[in-house]
Parts: structure tokens; sequence; C-alpha cells
């Protein structure tokens, strides 16, 4: 009896260990948010950290104060050897986090509380901030290609011209109060005062002189709200893409706008579409220039593809939504 009621036990045993080893961990992260000045005082964001300190990881948040502390501090995670730094914020924040981590494997995590939220979107990464958060804390990275103007990296979309002086002119209050709406109203008055540039275009295949109203490299696919300008681009192919809207009437451009859109524009016959590793695009001068949702001005903008350079926390890639 004693013998048998001792097999029962170590029966019962050996199932709970079988069990117990079958049950999916939860594995500690060491984690590091960076965060924008005026997004640390969000509830979402407060909430954000002491729901993930209360599932047993470890939070080192950072706020970010002056242009270069998000890079500084991406830097000191990566040293520190974190498990994933996490952007906290928009375009800029992000574009800052991404710099910081150059050259090193520490994967990248994005909670997104910008205006437009365009690479989010793209990959899938929830609005909600608990729900993106559970991303970065469930899903593997994955290892895609970045893109660099100028030495700078960027992981969506760098435009030029009248796309990107629409961006550079639309107020922070205006962007803060109707999201990607006050993109569109600010791109609705510059075509009142539509000018084209004059640009020398060269590249592996490429040289071209032309007109154009507005040029788009991407390593991603959609910018300015969700408008897919350069629709083919994949993060995982090695190559930008280049989309270059050359000079046309006002209301021929106008119509375009519509498909530019959708993506639907790459078989109009003023738009011409490349993919290459890398192009140079010298002004006849100083242009406005969008990279990542941050403006600035250049007359020789030298782009070039980074492949397989950026580890990245994201439900899927762009290349992966069915068309």
């Amino acid at each position: 009896m004693q013998i048998t009621i001792g097999t029962s036990m170590n029966a019962a045993a050996w199932c709970l260990l079988a069990l117990a080893i079958s049950m999916p961990r939860t594995i500690r992260k060491d984690l590091m948010l960076i965060m924008h000045g005026q997004r640390a005082d969000n509830d979402a964001v407060r909430h954000l950290v002491s729901w993930v300190r209360e599932k047993g990881h470890a939070v080192d948040p950072r706020v970010t104060w002056e242009k270069g502390d998000g890079i500084r501090f991406a830097r000191e995670g990566a040293a520190r050897g974190v498990d994933a730094v996490v952007a906290v914020g928009g375009d800029g924040t992000i574009n800052e986090v991404l710099n910081g981590l150059d050259g090193s494997d520490v994967p990248l995590g994005i909670i997104p509380l910008g205006t437009a939220n365009d690479f989010a979107r793209q990959v899938g990464i929830p609005e909600d901030a608990d729900h993106a958060m559970d991303v970065v804390l469930r899903q593997p990275p994955r290892t895609i290609d970045t893109a660099e103007l100028n030495g700078r990296r960027f992981l969506n979309v760098s435009s030029g011209g009248v796309a990107a002086e629409a961006t550079a002119e639309t107020p922070t209050e205006a962007k803060e109060q109707l999201g990607p709406l006050a993109y569109a109203i600010t791109g609705v008055r510059k075509l009142a005062d539509l000018q084209p540039r004059r640009a020398h275009i060269t590249g592996p295949g490429v040289d071209l002189e032309c007109e154009f109203l507005i040029f788009a490299v991407g390593n991603a696919r959609s910018t300015g709200g969700g408008t897919r300008i350069t629709p083919r681009a994949l993060v995982t192919d090695g190559l930008i893409d280049l989309c270059i809207i050359e000079a046309m009437p006002r209301g021929d451009f106008a119509k375009l706008l519509l498909r530019v859109k959708k993506g639907e524009h790459l078989d109009e016959a003023r738009v011409r579409y490349h993919q290459l590793p890398s192009v140079t695009i010298a002004a006849d001068g100083p242009v406005t220039v969008n990279v990542d949702g941050e403006s600035s001005e250049a007359t020789t903008l030298s782009y070039r593809a980074r492949s397989g350079d950026l580890r990245i926390h994201v439900p899927h890639l762009p290349e992966d939504e069915a068309e």
C-alpha cells in the first residue's frame, strides 16, 4: 500500500513538473524609456511606467529637454546593454533614439505618441501605450534596413520640395489640435504658390536633370499621415526607393496628389520611380527637406541604404501587409 501511494505521488509530481516546464515564463527585461519632455506628464506614460514595473521589469525613464538628449540617452542604454531602448513620443524622438543606437545591436522599441505616427502604423504598432509596450515585451526583434541622409540615419521617409515645406510650415499647435489634418491644410495653402525647384539627381543607373515639385526617398512607404509616396519600398531589400514628381500645372498636381495618397501614382507621366542603393540630389539652392518628420535645409542631399543595421520590436513589416 505504501509502495502504491508513493508511486502515485511520484507520478503526480512528475506531471506538475512537466506542466511547469511547458508553461510560458515571463522573462524580466531591462528597459530604457526615452520620452519627450512634453510627453513626460502624460497620464498614459505615467501609467505605462508603473504597469511595466508591476510586471517585474526594470524601467529606466529618461526625459529629453534639448536637441540631442535622445541620442545621448540611447547611447548610454546601448553601452549598458539594456534589453531594449524604447522611444516614447513622435518622429523626432524616434529619430534621435535611432541615431543613438547606431552601431549597436540593442533593439529599438516604439510607443507612438506623435502626430502622424507613420512608421508605427505601417508595422502595426498600436496607438494605445500599454498595447504598444506589449509589442516590446512579447514580440522578438526583427532585423531591418535603415537609410541615411548626409550621414544621419532615418527609419521611414525623407522628402523634399512642396511636401517638406508643408510639414515645416505646419504650426506645432495645429499638429497637437488637428493631428494629420493640419498637414493637409498647410498643403492646400502651398498649392497657391507652387514653385518647382531644379536639381541634378545621380545614382546607380540614374543621371537626371529636372524641375521637381516633390521628391521622396523611402526606406519604408508612407509619410505625412499615411500618404504612400514610396509604395514599393521594402525594409529588408538593402535599397532605398526614390520618387520624383516633376513640375506640372497646379490643377494636374492637385489631382495627382489624390493618387499619391493611395500609392497609385507610379504610372503617371511626370512621376519617376527608382529603387537603388544610393542617390545624390544636388539642388540649385537650399531645399527644405523632411527626415522622419523633422525639417532642415540643404543644397546637396546624399542618401544611401543601410542594409540590416537595426533590430526593432514590431508586429509585422510594411511588406507583410496584404496589397
